[in-house]
C-alpha cells in the first residue's frame, strides 16, 4: 500500500473511532435511563406500600442521590489514565495510556459474581444505573480527545507497529517522532481500538490482529482495478 493509501486508513480509523466512542456515551446513557426507570420505579412501588407518597419519593431519590455520588468518586479514581514508566534512551518518561472503552462498560455494569451474598448482587444492580451515567460522562470528555488527536504523529506511530513483526519500544517511536510530544502521542494512540499495551517487564506496544485484517479489507477495497467500461 502506499504511504498516502496508509495515511488514509489511519485517518479513517481515527474516524471510526470517534463514532464509537460517541456511540458509547450514547450508549451508556440510554441504558442507564432505562435502568433507573425500572429500578427506582420497582423501589419506589415496594415502597408505597408501607410508606407515604412523599417517603417513598424522598427515599427513593435520596438512596440514588447517595449511590451517584459514590459512583462519581470511584470514576475519579478508577477510570483515570493508566501510569506506566518506560526507559527512553537515557531518561525516564511516565506514560499515560487510556482503558479501553471495553474497560469502562465493564466498569459500570461492576461484578456479578455469582458467589456474591444477595445483599452484594442487590447492591451491584442498584448501582449500575449511577455507574452508567458516570461512564457516560468520562466517555463524552474522551470524545473530545479523540478529536483533538495530532494525526501526523500518530501515523507515523502506527508506522512503526505496523513494519514491526513484534512489539515496539517506546525509545524506537521516540526516535521517529523528533519534535513530537512522546507522551502525549503515546496517549492519542491509546484512544484507538486495537493497539496493545505489554507491560510485564518493560512497556512495549504492539497492534491486535484485527487490525491487520482491517487493513487488508481497506486495502482490497480502495486498490480495487477499475473495470474499463463498455460502449
Amino acid at each position: 500500500m502506499k504511504k498516502r493509501g496508509f495515511r488514509n486508513w489511519v485517518l479513517n480509523r481515527i474516524e471510526t473511532q470517534r463514532k464509537l466512542t460517541l456511540a458509547a456515551a450514547v450508549g451508556m446513557v440510554a441504558v442507564g435511563l432505562l435502568l433507573l426507570l425500572v429500578e427506582a420505579g420497582l423501589l419506589f412501588l415496594l415502597l408505597l406500600t408501607a410508606y407515604s407518597f412523599t417517603t417513598a419519593f424522598v427515599i427513593v431519590v435520596g438512596l440514588f442521590g447517595c449511590l451517584g455520588a459514590y459512583s462519581w468518586l470511584r470514576a475519579q479514581k478508577e477510570l483515570v489514565d493508566r501510569k506506566h514508566q518506560a526507559a527512553c534512551h537515557t531518561t525516564v518518561v511516565e506514560l499515560r495510556v487510556v482503558p479501553p472503552v471495553s474497560d469502562v462498560w465493564s466498569w459500570a455494569f461492576g461484578s456479578m459474581d455469582p458467589d456474591r451474598s444477595l445483599i452484594d448482587k442487590f447492591v451491584a444492580v442498584t448501582m449500575q444505573a449511577p455507574r452508567l451515567f458516570c461512564a457516560a460522562w468520562y466517555t463524552w470528555h474522551r470524545l473530545e480527545d479523540v478529536q483533538n488527536i495530532d494525526k501526523e504523529a500518530t501515523v507515523e506511530v502506527m508506522k512503526v507497529l505496523f513494519r514491526s513483526d513484534h512489539s515496539v519500544r517506546v525509545e524506537e517511536i521516540d526516535d521517529k517522532l523528533e519534535d513530537e510530544d512522546l507522551v502525549q502521542t503515546i496517549r492519542d494512540v491509546s484512544l484507538l481500538d486495537g493497539i496493545v499495551f505489554l507491560t510485564k517487564d518493560e512497556i512495549t506496544i504492539s497492534i491486535a490482529p484485527r487490525l491487520n485484517e482491517d487493513l487488508d479489507a481497506w486495502r482490497a477495497e480502495t486498490e480495487k482495478p477499475v473495470e474499463p467500461e463498455t460502449l
